[in-house]
């Protein structure tokens, strides 16, 4: 999952671009978020991202090859994890993919360990 965004990440950014990979336990959660200074998604195609074979259909994004696959997995592997995935983006500044994963509790681990 965070292969996959990265690479999209530096994908979708400019030569000098920056990508930043940031995570943190939030509320039993694990949030991983990666941010961009890349293109941007257009506000009209926020909302398709995660549909399979959907692809940015605008502006220099045409250029840059993909099937469209890549975020559908990526949105379902979380999922089937208990998790969410959301985007936020501006055209021209970047996007921000972030997404949760439930942590596991310790004792559980522990116990896996152990078993």
């Amino acid at each position: 999952m965070v292969s996959n965004l990265a690479n999209n990440a530096v994908k979708y950014s400019p030569d000098g671009g920056m990508v930043t990979l940031s995570t943190r336990a939030e509320g039993g959660y694990a949030l991983v978020s990666i941010t961009d200074t890349g293109l941007g998604i257009p506000p009209e195609e926020i909302g398709h991202v995660f549909e399979r074979f959907r692809r940015v259909r605008s502006g220099a994004a045409q250029a840059i090859p993909g099937t469209g696959l890549g975020l559908t997995i990526v949105k379902q592997i979380v999922e089937m994890h208990g998790g969410k995935i959301w985007v936020e983006s501006a055209v021209g500044h970047g996007s921000a993919f972030h997404f949760t994963i439930p942590l596991a509790a310790e004792h559980a681990t522990a116990q896996h360990r152990h078993g």
